[in-house]
């Protein structure tokens, strides 16, 4: 699996491989990060890392399987940037694995990477994504490194300094109030744990790779890359005169700088010396708005995305940056970042060769520079920027019991204020009815209406928009107090409409440990509506599942029970097979009610 590769469009297939484990192995832990991110995106991060081979169209299923991996991953992402994309309920479920990054003001959370470790009964083997690819479905042109390494010596220095900067990084994830809402105190330990296990990581070099390095900007201590070549190659969506001047070769060197046109309109002409400039093809550029066109609307993105600098040294020695930073000063001086280095002969890694790989993408562009921006993107600028200002607010959902639900909701002191000649509204994600106004001090919190258990979520819809109508949106994530233990439950018992959907359900909470998922139409299409003998040709089925868990996967059952519980009487009649109810009272009669009740 250990390579490194330039990203096409389409390529999400790739990345979900790269997600995946080792055959034989499983899952044990994922830390994620990213700078943007939609929660349909998200939803793809569980289903790869735990093998599911549900249907696109197989909620249960789907939700059932990501429920079996939350816990063992954690996504950070830039607060203020933290969409939906697709519309669907089904992300409710991934509320305990997603972390919103508070930032100072001036500062961006930046980095794409992922730390996976991977089991095998008492093996482990351990992988190292960075990339360029936010967690969203934006259809850009991406850059990639994956490296995949087994535990090694506690006292090879060597080794340690290398995994230095991607230890300091989980730490730095696991600090107390890095989060809104901070991370339980299990997750951070978790991290904590993870952050031990990777110092001794010896990794496996991509082919032709000498020297390899990881570096990690913006949170002290950074290690610097090797630059100053003798010339340079800058791969850059974003570029400004600050950034570009740091990244391009020593003087008298030639730098090749690929960015997007309006980027490069804006360089200052002094900037010009020495500089050769390339964009992508009109024809590579259209082909990817015409596919991505709803995507593109929704984040401003497409085309390139990559973000690769390469340097020519002396004695036929080139390196080659990829990852997360932007040829910008922000990106170099102040945001979170991380870059990994590969070494190696000029032949293979310098600035000729990276050149030809991508020059049937490109061509030429020519500019007298000394644009500025619109009026337009500042105003848009500076509604993003408010929006993430207002997002690092810490929000708190309370849920109230009674005869019914409801909840009440506040922001804690300070409450974020709106500029003014803005407005925000704000909804719970799983309600269409906005509220309108200011996040409520605790003294005089909002109080909903009665809402199902379902409905309760701390997902927060919130949109900004300004005078002219211009808008622009995020989610954030309130902490729950008064949370109740059977509320994903609830949301289980939602999708269970009809008897197919119940047995794939019954299934897989009865799939013995490390079995794989079949898709919707395999062993699942054996169900038939008459339950008992017959469930399957053969004569096995679900009677003959719940009898092997009633003597192997107790806790199984009671995790059934318990989102049965949600059911009311009518909806049991269309969900559940015909007898359904009396074999199941004789099974849980069986294993005895303390079996379940002490779940």
């Amino acid at each position: 699996m250990t390579g490194c590769s330039v990203l096409e469009p389409d390529s999400r297939s790739l990345l979900s491989e790269l997600l995946r484990p080792p055959p034989g192995f499983t899952l044990s832990y994922a830390v994620g990060t990213t700078f943007t991110l939609t929660l349909e995106a998200a939803l793809a991060v569980p289903l790869s890392l735990v093998g599911s081979g549900a249907a696109d169209d197989d909620a249960v299923g789907i939700i059932s399987a990501v429920r079996r991996a939350v816990d063992r991953i954690d996504v950070f992402a830039q607060a203020g940037y933290i969409g939906l994309g697709a519309a669907s309920d089904l992300v409710a479920v991934l509320e305990p694995m997603i972390h919103p990054v508070m930032m100072p003001p001036g500062r961006l959370f930046h980095p794409k990477v992922w730390f996976l470790e991977f089991a095998a009964g008492g093996e482990r083997r351990y992988r190292f994504i960075c990339s360029s690819r936010n967690l969203t479905n934006d259809r850009t042109w991406d850059a990639v490194v994956a490296l995949d390494g087994v535990p090694g010596d506690s006292d090879d220095e060597s080794t340690l300094r290398a995994n230095d900067g991607m230890v300091r990084l989980l730490h730095w994830l696991a600090a107390e109030s890095r989060t809104a809402p901070r991370l339980t105190s299990d997750r951070r330990a978790r991290i904590d744990e993870l952050a031990e296990s990777w110092k001794t990581i010896r990794w496996e070099y991509p082919e032709h790779v000498r020297r390899l390095a990881v570096h990690v900007l913006g949170i002290g201590a950074d290690s610097t890359p090797k630059l100053g070549g003798l010339q340079a190659l800058v791969v850059s969506p974003f570029v400004t005169d600050e950034g570009l001047s740091g990244l391009r070769a020593r003087r008298g060197g030639e730098t090749t700088l690929i960015s997007r046109p309006e980027q490069l309109d804006r360089l200052n002409p002094p900037s010009f010396d020495g500089l050769s400039m390339r964009i992508l093809d009109d024809f590579v550029d259209q082909a990817l708005a015409d596919a991505g066109a709803g995507e593109a609307v929704a984040t401003g993105l497409s085309g390139l995305h990559a973000k690769m600098i390469a340097h020519d040294h002396a004695h036929l020695q080139s390196t080659l940056l990829a990852g997360s930073a932007n040829a910008t000063g922000p990106a170099w001086t102040r945001n979170v970042e991380v870059m990994i280095e590969l070494g190696g002969s000029t032949k293979q890694f310098g600035v000729t060769a990276l050149a030809e790989s991508l020059a049937p993408l490109l061509e030429e562009y020519a500019t007298d520079g000394g644009a500025t921006a619109s009026d337009d993107e500042t105003a848009e600028r500076n509604l993003e920027s408010a929006l993430r200002t207002i997002a690092t607010a810490r929000l708190v959902l309370r849920v109230h019991q009674g005869d019914s639900y409801a909840y009440s909701l506040w922001a804690h002191d300070p409450a974020p204020t709106i500029p003014e000649g803005l407005s925000l509204s704000w909804r719970l994600l799983t309600q269409s009815d906005t509220v309108p106004g200011a996040f409520p001090p605790q003294d005089s919190p909002f109080s909903s209406r009665p809402v199902s258990l379902a409905e309760i979520t701390p997902f927060v819809v919130v949109v900004l928009e300004d005078h002219a109508g211009r808008r622009v949106q995020t989610i954030m994530v309130a902490e729950i107090l008064d949370d109740v233990p059977e509320r994903q439950d609830a949301i289980v018992a939602a999708h269970l409409t009809e008897p197919g959907a119940f047995a794939r359900f019954i299934r897989l909470m009865l799939q013995q440990p490390g079995a794989s998922t079949s898709t919707a139409g395999g062993s699942f299409a054996s169900f038939r509506s008459a339950f008992g003998g017959g469930v399957a040709e053969d004569g096995s089925g679900l009677l003959e599942l719940l009898v092997r868990a009633a003597a192997m996967n107790q806790s199984a059952l009671a995790d059934i029970e318990r989102v049965l519980s949600h059911l009311r009487p009518d909806e049991r009649d269309s969900a559940l097979p015909p007898g359904f109810s009396e074999v199941w009272a004789a099974v849980i009669g069986a294993i005895g009610t303390e079996a379940v009740d002490g779940r």
